[in-house]
């Protein structure tokens, strides 16, 4: 989007008109319709509209008459633009639709979404980041869009695993040998502690839902049917930041390596032990990558390490403590202590609570809510018929399984016995049944067919009916959502008028760039008439030729002063830069390119160098130094040192048509602009009923 727009009118007036006090307006005392507060050529203006604007933008605690006036005769002036705009079709361009249709979707989506159930999921996952969580757990696998006899299939095993659990057999043994998770096989299901956002959500909510030492119900995710047990649960430790020294060692490693292993480690502890700093011993750590930051690692909490390591991290209790050796799967550690900090408050987290919740499955949570209720206002009713089919008994079985998805529609029966990898949308013929109504709307089976032809991709024919089923509840959102979304201008006043506002915003600005701004630029011969009327505005003031050096800091500050004192003087360099910066034998002048070069060879941006004019009165630190030469150090509030060397100066005089171009262009905006408004104010005549607007000041 190439133009962004405040959204307040009276900031709009302020970039679309200029106040002259000049504008003809007709002042009547009342009219017969106390609503109407102006009329602009024969557009009545209604008070509320006027008021809306004006109280929006007015900051000022007592409103006196004079600050109305100017308000009302700028508010004018943009209705007459607007007018003019629309008399003109300037909002009927496809680039006009395309760039509004594009503010409307930023701005409609607070809309489309539940925020209480946004803050309750944000309140939920911060209680949530207050509790660790420990469980086992046994995964099934299947996929999402798996055949029902292969869905039926994974619920009946994790529902006999479950049952095998409960009548008494050890949780971890039954993970071991029965789940998908490749992990069970070691750890026999137990993925230790974890805190909020560190599984999906389903399976977040499942581990704390259920109470310690109990089984959950069975659960789905993306990656298939689950059952957990609730080991532990305690309150989250916060985060521990460590540096840490490793020796590798694999797992498949020989007697002698270990041996090795062992020598290296003692060694590292009575370096230790004689003083030297942890630090400078992690250049001998096998971690490459933390080895460059003297062992550190980034803050951790419980999940985010291997057990051993972390449990080892949490253990240690003051800042500046190393750990005994531990072995962990990668090798042998030693770790050092650098901080710790509990969870931050909900104040200081809600923002990145919020923004995690963004990219997690959980953000749909306040669309569905949305549905919802949507679908409850505008009487959602689905049509339905009884059908006998096979594939309808096998979804239906299947459907009971499924957690938190609605009854299956039996009209979509026949869309089952599709296989979409040959399938052809317009040779397909339906009932014409409708599958739905919303708002009395209806919508057939003939309108689904044409949502699955751009929606099917890549489908198994095999596994159709999920298929369908997911793509139908994914068409009824949609459906809903753009229903609602069609109906905001009707159901919130304020969303309306702010898209008024860019409405009015983006086509004034087309509008007034086609008749003041680019025709101003483009007309180089009224530009450069206006120029030779108006020389005479266009002056210098005395001015002084300077180039302003700025460094990094002092030292660098102070040498490059002293190289352009004498920029012949050999001496200043070292053989090694003479030869960076290929000068070669003899005598040789330093340039300010080879200054900057020189500075900046190790540290970029270290120095940075501008010439320019700088007129009197201009520049608080020329103005102080106006004599030629090179001037004192002075620090920015950065910390950066600069100094000038002031070359020249240069009275003051007539500029010349480049010198001035960029001021002609803007005065010259401003007079083809007032020319306009006269014609505007003849256009459309406006009356102001001024009874009812001062009333603004009562």
């Amino acid at each position: 989007m190439k133009k962004i727009f405040n959204l307040f009118a009276c900031m709009l007036l302020s970039i679309f008109v200029t106040a002259d006090g000049n504008i003809t307006i007709k002042q009547s005392s009342s009219n017969n319709d106390p609503s109407i507060v102006l009329k602009v050529g024969a557009e009545e203006v209604k008070l509320q509209e006027f008021e809306s604007i004006f109280y929006k933008n007015n900051y000022e605690e007592t409103i006196s008459k004079d600050y109305l006036d100017e308000y009302t005769n700028l508010f004018i002036d943009f209705k007459r633009k607007v007018l003019f705009a629309k008399e003109n079709k300037m909002d009927t361009s496809s680039a006009f639709k395309n760039e509004l249709a594009g503010y409307r979707k930023q701005l409609a989506r607070p809309y489309l979404t539940d925020k209480a159930a946004e803050e309750k999921l944000v309140l939920e996952a911060y209680e949530r980041m207050k509790i660790e969580v420990r469980v086992s757990h046994i995964l099934i696998s299947v996929s999402q869009n798996a055949s029902p006899e292969d869905t039926l299939t994974a619920y009946n095993i994790i529902k006999s695993l479950r049952n095998r659990v409960l009548n008494g057999e050890k949780f971890s043994l039954i993970a071991q040998q029965f789940s998908n998770d490749p992990s069970a096989k070691t750890n026999l299901g137990d993925l230790g502690y974890f805190s909020a956002f560190r599984m999906v959500y389903p399976f977040e909510s499942a581990a704390y839902n259920t109470p310690v030492g109990s089984i959950s119900d069975i659960f789905r995710t993306q990656f298939g049917y689950h059952i957990l047990k609730s080991v532990d649960k305690r309150v989250n430790r916060g985060e521990v930041k460590v540096s840490h020294i490793m020796i590798e060692e694999r797992e498949d490693a020989t007697p002698n390596e270990k041996k090795y292993n062992q020598e290296k480690l003692q060694q590292l502890i009575e370096s230790l032990n004689d003083g030297v700093s942890f630090e400078e011993m992690t250049k001998f750590s096998d971690d490459k990558g933390s080895a460059k930051n003297r062992g550190e690692l980034q803050w951790f909490g419980s999940g985010q390490m291997v057990p051993e390591f972390e449990e080892t991290a949490f253990n240690l209790t003051s800042i500046g403590e190393v750990s005994d050796p531990i072995k962990t799967m990668y090798g042998w550690h030693l770790i050092k202590l650098l901080d710790k900090r509990d969870i931050p408050s909900f104040e200081d987290s809600e923002e990145e609570i919020k923004k995690k919740i963004k990219r997690d499955s959980r953000s749909s949570k306040g669309v569905e809510s949305l549905i919802s209720q949507i679908k409850k206002e505008y009487n959602y009713t689905e049509k339905r018929t009884r059908s006998h089919s096979h594939d309808f008994y096998i979804f239906r079985l299947n459907q009971l399984i499924l957690e938190n998805t609605r009854s299956f529609n039996d009209n979509l029966s026949d869309f089952c016995k599709i296989n979409f990898k040959n399938w052809d949308r317009d040779s397909f013929k339906t009932k014409g049944k409708t599958l739905f109504t919303l708002d009395g709307i209806p919508y057939s089976q003939d309108d689904f067919a044409d949502y699955l032809k751009i929606n099917i991709i890549n489908v198994d024919s095999a596994n159709s009916c999920s298929v369908v089923l997911e793509r139908f509840n994914d068409w009824v959102n949609k459906i809903c959502l753009d229903y609602e979304d069609s109906m905001l201008e009707e159901k919130y006043p304020e969303f309306k008028a702010i898209m008024k506002e860019y409405h009015d915003g983006i086509m004034l600005f087309d509008l007034m760039d086609k008749m003041v701004w680019s025709k101003a630029i483009n007309d180089s011969v009224g530009l450069l008439n206006y120029f030779n009327v108006t020389k005479e505005d266009y002056r210098w003031n005395e001015r002084a030729l300077a180039t302003v050096y700025t460094s990094n800091d002092q030292l660098t500050a102070s040498r490059v002063r002293n190289i352009i004192t004498n920029r012949f003087n050999s001496s200043l360099l070292s053989d090694e830069e003479i030869s960076f910066l290929n000068l070669g034998k003899g005598e040789f002048y330093l340039t300010d390119s080879h200054i900057l070069k020189l500075m900046n060879r190790k540290i970029s941006n270290n120095l940075k160098i501008s010439s320019r004019s700088f007129e009197k009165g201009k520049s608080e630190f020329i103005d102080k130094h106006w004599v030629k030469g090179i001037t004192g150090y002075e620090t920015n509030l950065d910390g950066s040192v600069f100094f000038a060397d002031i070359e020249e100066f240069k009275n003051g005089g007539l500029k010349s048509f480049e010198e001035a171009k960029g001021e002609v262009i803007t005065n010259y905006q401003n007079y083809l602009e007032d020319l306009w408004k006269i014609e505007l104010e003849k256009k459309y005549p406006a009356e102001i009923y001024s009874t009812i607007l001062y009333k603004l000041i009562d």
